[in-house]
């Protein structure tokens, strides 16, 4: 079997040069994680969103989110867009939060391994979409980063 090709994250390791510089924690960063619920004690719609966890440092990669929930009364629908002010499902577009159901993202490419810039995309914010609500219940969030 022979080698096809190298990663790019590979490649800028073992011959680095200045077009090649991984960025911090790319290889070796440290693992960070928050863990947050967003209670819900009236229905959530589209209009309205919930903040979680705490300001995300700038160059932070968000690796994986986990998001779960022990809802106890739903509107017709009880799915949730996880991103952030720049992006409303930059990491996990249209998620159950049902009862006893656990997500793993992100789902949304545009999410994975995304680099924090600290605009409007350092806290995560928890967003039914159009013409979806959550009545009552806790939304869990785990989010898994890495910084240098």
């Amino acid at each position: 079997m022979a080698k096809y090709a190298n990663g790019t994250s590979y490649a800028g390791f073992v011959d680095p040069t200045g077009a090649n510089r991984l960025d911090p924690g790319t290889l070796g960063g440290k693992l960070r994680v928050m863990v947050d619920t967003g209670v819900v004690t009236t229905q959530l719609s589209s209009s309205n969103y919930i903040l979680v966890g705490k300001e995300l440092p700038t160059g932070a990669q968000v690796l994986s989110i986990i998001v779960g929930g022990d809802m106890t009364a739903f509107a017709s629908s009880s799915n949730i867009d996880v991103g952030d002010e720049g992006d409303a499902n930059r990491y996990m577009s249209s998620v159950s939060c049902a009862a006893d159901v656990v997500t793993i993202g992100p789902n949304a490419i545009a999410g994975m391994n995304y680099s924090v810039t600290g605009t409007t995309d350092n806290i995560i914010r928890l967003t039914p979409p159009s013409g979806c609500a959550v009545s009552s219940g806790n939304i869990k969030i785990a989010i898994l980063y890495a910084v240098e």
